[in-house]
């Protein structure tokens, strides 16, 4: 009896989840008012997808001699440039749709209210509990949670509608035997959007998103620069997901 009613609990709770993505979605579509890009984040360290951490102090001796191939060889990379790329291609998929109007970046980051914003403190950690997170310039590690900042940001801006955008960034063997041969980038990308009250109207994880191309890798070591161009050429299919994702 007690497993019956926690089925019937689930399967109801399941269908008052798909109710609101669907009404989000719906909100989304039939409104366009500008929307404020409030938070971008993503991890710190570009790790193998599904991998503990690279340590290049524990590298073998056949690393090291891939290392010695060029400069540009990398045996871990980080995201501490490539999250600010990322904010810029999204704005800009944005921009080059019809359904989302991003607010102009300034009056956002500007306003008083985003200046006096409660941190996130679990995302500026950097201690060796936490996977530690990294945000473009000018940013703030907000936290989604101060319902009291949506309020003062639509009474001193008008826009009503904030955005949180998370990245994860990893890489994956495509094909190969260990650490040698081809490999893809991975994207995961979340988006929340909340409204003036601190309510989320809208929230999707598109996960998996990966490269069409690949590049080489031998020993663990790689082109940090083909690295960095697997991941321009794959965020923008991340956000045309979402895209996509709104008028289904």
């Amino acid at each position: 009896m007690r497993r019956a009613a926690y089925i019937l609990f689930a399967a109801s709770f399941i269908v008052f989840l798909a109710g609101c993505a669907t009404s989000g979605k719906e909100m989304l579509r039939k409104e366009k008012d500008p929307i404020a890009l409030v938070s971008v984040i993503s991890n710190y360290d570009i790790n193998w997808n599904g991998e503990d951490p690279t340590n290049p102090l524990t590298a073998g001796s056949s690393s090291k001699r891939a290392l010695r191939a060029g400069p540009d060889m990398a045996l871990i990379s980080n995201t501490q440039g490539l999250v600010g790329e990322a904010e810029v291609l999204f704005r800009n998929a944005m921009a080059n749709s019809d359904m989302i109007d991003l607010a102009d970046k300034e009056t956002v980051l500007n306003s008083r209210a985003y200046q006096e914003a409660r941190l996130n403190s679990v995302q500026m950690r950097t201690d060796l509990l936490t996977i530690q997170k990294t945000k473009p310039e000018a940013y703030r590690f907000i936290d989604s949670g101060d319902k009291n900042f949506f309020t003062a940001l639509a009474g001193e801006t008008g826009i009503q509608r904030s955005m949180f955008l998370q990245f994860n960034f990893t890489k994956m063997m495509s094909s190969g035997l260990g650490k040698n041969g081809d490999y893809r980038a991975v994207v995961d990308m979340k988006v929340y959007i909340l409204d003036s009250q601190g309510k989320t109207i809208f929230q999707k994880t598109y996960t998996d998103i990966r490269s069409i191309d690949t590049a080489k890798v031998s020993s663990g070591a790689y082109s940090e620069s083909e690295l960095m161009a697997l991941f321009k050429s794959t965020i923008p299919d991340a956000c045309q997901a979402f895209l996509d994702d709104l008028v289904k």
